[in-house]
């Protein structure tokens, strides 16, 4: 098995309609890649590092009370939560996309205090990991594709 096995694997769950699965496998690949190019980071610096440098602006949004870099929440309260409790919190949803390729994230207030994010970002988290520099080799052929 290997980082573009989990790629795959990704794809074929979010079109099967398991997005929490989907996700889980996009987050052990942008996790995978992140360590590939920060070997000697943290694992939590690693993937915030990465997916920072996967788009060119730093987007912050409040959650649970605190501001946080989208990033960190990723990492936290997506890649964390699936792993450590097996689902994502009940105060997270995705949203349908208004648009194909939109990153979008509502940070809702009362009476839900729900974050939503689009579903784009399962693409743009899938799209880091195939365009990065580090594994060129095992996505050569499937550049432009995702």
């Amino acid at each position: 098995m290997s980082l573009r096995d989990r790629v795959e694997d990704a794809m074929l769950l979010w079109e099967n309609g398991r997005r929490e699965g989907a996700l889980l496998v996009a987050l052990i690949a942008v996790a995978a890649t992140a360590r590939r190019r920060f070997p000697d980071r943290r694992d939590c610096d690693a993937f915030d590092g990465f997916l920072q440098s996967a788009h060119s602006v730093r987007l912050s949004v409040e959650y649970r009370g605190e501001c946080h870099g989208i990033e960190h929440i990723f990492y936290k309260w997506f890649r964390c939560e699936l792993v450590h409790e097996g689902g994502l919190p009940i105060d997270i949803q995705f949203m349908p996309d208004d648009q194909p390729d939109a990153l979008s994230v509502r940070a809702g207030g009362a009476p839900e205090f729900i974050l939503k994010v689009s579903e784009g970002w399962f693409h743009h988290l899938i799209g880091s990991v195939v365009r990065a520099p580090e594994n060129t080799e095992l996505f050569a052929l499937q550049q432009g594709r995702v």
